[in-house]
């Protein structure tokens, strides 16, 4: 080593040995330039460009050395063998162009590939060296350290083998960085440790041959073709260089005008990518440049694609924060040209708005827009799935209906965006209770459907306790009151029918109607409150059913009959008009009174169409009449949120041609009060075509005074059960006392109904109510036995005429 050392800082001139190293290095950096495009495009070309490479690395190399020999001092006179100086200059470019073909070489072994390609470069530098050496003549005798000179040539070797293990294919500047520093290392370690293996022993005796090459022309001729060859390497890397930098910034900008993100690889490494891509992962272009796309970037991608058999795939990119992102990739192939290897192009698109908008579409798909709860379809699906489970398990399921109470007269109070607030607020609240075990979903308007999971109750007794603990959590949920305006809140109550599955239907539909029926039993019981199936609900709804269905026939085939009840001055007995009740007798049920069909026609909506049929008969009749006495008529609650009733009472009462005035539709305290706003503009619609309204069963509803102060009220109706508890009862008497004086005061017409007996007729009479109605004036029959009455004065072949003409009206009517 000191040996080494001695001889470079001895017998060699610095200066020159600088500029041999910097020589060799210019040479080597402009070679690896060279090297890396030899590494892609097609065979012809690489070959090309590996000549160009070797020729450029050995002339580096072998300058190098033959400078490197001009700053040593033998001491002596030197002189050069023209043939060898030029064989060691072949060796030089034959070996660096073998050695970087091999490293070059795409086999499956890329880094013993390298390795090898390595060792014939730092071999073949040492065979240059040495063969450069036997070319130089001295007058004396020239011998070797041969333990230096094999240490020499391991040194060569193995910094060869780094230099281009370490470089790679020389695609990046780091890559090329390794490979230049270790090859400039191996080309100096070698040659200077050679050096210093050199003996020369002085022999006067012995002459420089006169044709040898003088260290002069040798400095010339070295520099000269040094400097050619590394400037022809150089321009010629730097114009490729630009041309591909021309095709790459091409790709770029079209890649960069697309919306998908691009990335370009060689043998599975990043080469390039758009700026969409490098946004995209969150890096920088350096950080991406070279790493391993498919297993670095992507997570997890099949081995077809891989391999290239498919082409399209989903997956998920992970950037560089280690967050994946949905993505879908293509797959395309370019083959080498020119100017590049073969190139894979993948191009991504990032799937998350996609995948987005998917899951809000599946998320609609599946529950109500409104209050973000299940919809019917999917809860349709869970019941389904539930009732597969409560079969395997042996555990049985539940299902509950809810409806809201009284929320329609939410609605027409407060507007239907009120109503809308009320139920996404509920929607909140329920979707709390939203488990496991319990599932809550809006199948209607204000209706609300829940399954329920017993989870270790298989008794169901045990199911029945868990149902309404839940129920009741429901019920305070809906409870708590509802922030409507500044100036009104609005409490609303629930209704809950529970059944279990199987003791309580055997399927789906059978269970929910089960329900739906212990619901609607709720419903009739004034709400708020819980109530479980059982078998005696389904009979009664067969019956309503079987009510309905004949009812309706009754109606289209005209069997229903319209009875009339006198009403009467208190004092004189005479009848001064007749209330038109409905009656029905039917063929298969028998009697059945309207208390009985009245609600059914309600609840199956059937009661506007029965209403207009008495209601058309009523009039009908009463317009025939010869005597003008009044006619009453009942209406519905139903019919009185019916915002065409004005136009149907102007119709009837145009078609039957009966006076206006002798019309009264009698309506319920309870009716007016369902819809404050809307019964007061449907009755003064009514009022302005001269039809009076009487407010009938006065005291038994709400006997709200400002119900008689805002609604277009002409007559009140004295309700039969204050009448029936006259005698004996003194908190009847002061209550029909009163509402007569009332009545008086409010100069409106005042009548009692349910009258029977001498004793009622006297009170009412002693205390001034002078219009009277009940048994002791007349039952309700058909008109034909109070014909003495609407017909006075007629004898029998009028009787006889007007029915004729009556029944040729119904013919005609039938006919039409």
């Amino acid at each position: 080593m000191y040996r080494i050392y001695d001889c470079l800082t001895t017998q060699h001139d610095i200066v020159l040995v600088l500029v041999a190293v910097l020589l060799g290095l210019g040479g080597i950096h402009t070679a690896f330039n060279l090297y890396a495009r030899a590494c892609i495009g097609r065979l012809r070309q690489r070959i090309a460009w590996l000549f160009l490479t070797g020729v450029v690395t050995g002339s580096a190399i072998w300058a190098t050395h033959f400078i490197a020999m001009l700053a040593y001092d033998p001491i002596v006179p030197v002189g050069y063998d023209p043939v060898l100086t030029a064989v060691s200059l072949v060796i030089a470019i034959a070996a660096t162009s073998v050695g970087f073909a091999i490293a070059s070489f795409r086999g499956p072994h890329p880094v013993l590939s390298r390795v090898v390609g390595g060792l014939v470069v730092g071999l073949g530098i040492s065979a240059m060296h040495f063969t450069g050496m036997s070319a130089m003549s001295v007058p004396g005798m020239i011998s070797w350290h041969m333990d230096i000179v094999i240490a020499a040539i391991l040194l060569g070797a193995v910094f060869g083998m780094i230099s281009l293990w370490l470089a790679g294919s020389a695609r990046t500047a780091r890559e090329m960085l390794w490979g230049k520093t270790n090859l400039t290392i191996a080309v100096a370690t070698m040659h200077f440790s050679a050096m210093g293996a050199l003996i020369i022993t002085p022999d006067p005796t012995m002459r420089v041959p006169a044709q040898l090459i003088s260290s002069e022309y040798l400095s010339v001729g070295v520099a000269v073709i040094v400097t050619i060859l590394i400037a022809i390497g150089f321009i010629t890397a730097m114009v490729d260089r630009q041309l591909r930098a021309h095709v790459s910034n091409r790709m770029r900008i079209l890649g960069d005008s697309a919306i998908e993100a691009l990335v370009l690889t060689q043998d599975g490494r990043v080469i390039e990518t758009n700026e969409s891509f490098l946004r995209l992962v969150n890096a920088k272009q350096d950080e991406v440049n070279d790493s391993e796309f498919l297993s670095h970037w992507l997570t997890e991608v099949p081995q077809d694609f891989r391999s290239g058999s498919i082409s399209y795939v989903e997956t998920s990119l992970r950037t560089r924060d280690q967050v994946d992102v949905p993505v879908e990739v293509i797959r395309r192939e370019i083959p080498a040209d020119d100017f590049s290897d073969n190139t894979v192009i993948f191009g991504l698109r990032d799937l998350r708005e996609r995948h987005a908008a998917e899951k809000h579409i599946r998320f609609l798909a599946e529950h109500d827009s409104l209050t973000q709860l299940l919809n019917r379809t999917t809860f349709n699906d869970r019941i389904a799935e539930a009732i597969i489970e409560a079969d395997e398990t042996g555990v049985p399921m539940t299902v509950m209906c809810l409806d809201l109470d009284h929320f329609k007269e939410l609605n027409d109070s407060f507007g239907h965006i009120a109503g809308d607030h009320a139920l996404r607020e509920l929607g909140e609240r329920l979707s709390k209770l939203n488990s496991d075990n319990i599932t809550i979903a809006r199948v209607g308007g204000d209706e609300f459907v829940i399954l329920l999971h017993h989870q270790n109750r298989p008794d169901v007794a045990l199911a029945s306790a868990n149902a309404r603990a839940v129920a009741q959590d429901i019920l305070d949920c809906i409870a708590i009151p509802i922030f409507i305006n500044n100036n009104h809140r609005a409490k609303l109550s629930g209704s809950i029918g529970i059944a279990h599955y199987p003791s309580d239907g055997e399927d789906a539909e059978s269970i929910l109607f089960h329900a739906d029926l212990a619901m609607y039993r709720v419903k009739q019981s004034g709400g708020n409150d819980t109530v479980f199936y059982s078998s005696e609900m389904d009979e009664e709804y067969r019956f309503k059913r079987q009510l309905s269905s004949n009812l309706r026939q009754a109606m289209e085939n005209d069997t229903l009959e319209v009875h009339y009840q006198p009403q009467c001055h208190a004092d004189s007995h005479e009848i001064m008009a007749f209330e038109a009740l409905l009656r029905w007798n039917d063929p298969q049920m028998g009697n059945i009174p309207p208390s009985r069909f009245i609600p059914v026609a309600e609840e199956t909506g059937l009661i506007n169409q029965v209403g207009e049929w008495v209601l058309r008969k009523a009039c009908q009749e009463a317009a025939s009449w010869r005597k003008p006495l009044g006619i009453g008529v009942n209406l519905s609650a139903v019919q009185l949120q019916d915002l065409e009733l004005p136009n149907i009472v102007r119709r009837i009462v145009e078609q039957s041609g009966l006076d206006p005035k002798r019309l009264e539709l009698e309506v319920t305290e309870t009716a007016l009060i369902h819809n404050p706003a809307r019964s007061m503009k449907i009755l003064s619609e009514i009022k302005k075509l001269g039809v009076r309204i009487a407010m009938d069963d006065f005291g038994t509803g709400y006997s709200s005074l400002a119900t008689l102060q805002n609604f277009p009220v002409d007559r009140i109706k004295i309700d039969q059960s204050f009448i029936a508890k006259l005698i004996g009862n003194d908190q009847a008497v002061a209550i029909v006392r009163a509402v007569i004086n009332l009545s008086h005061d409010l100069n409106l017409s005042v009548i009692a109904e349910g009258v029977e007996t001498d004793d009622q007729a006297r009170f009412l009479t002693d205390n001034d109510c002078n219009e009277v109605q009940g048994y002791k004036y007349g039952y309700p029959r058909p008109i034909n036995e109070y014909w003495h009455v609407v017909h006075p004065n007629s004898n029998d072949q009028d009787i006889a005429a007007d029915l004729a003409k009556r029944a040729n009206r119904v013919s005609g009517s039938e006919a039409r």
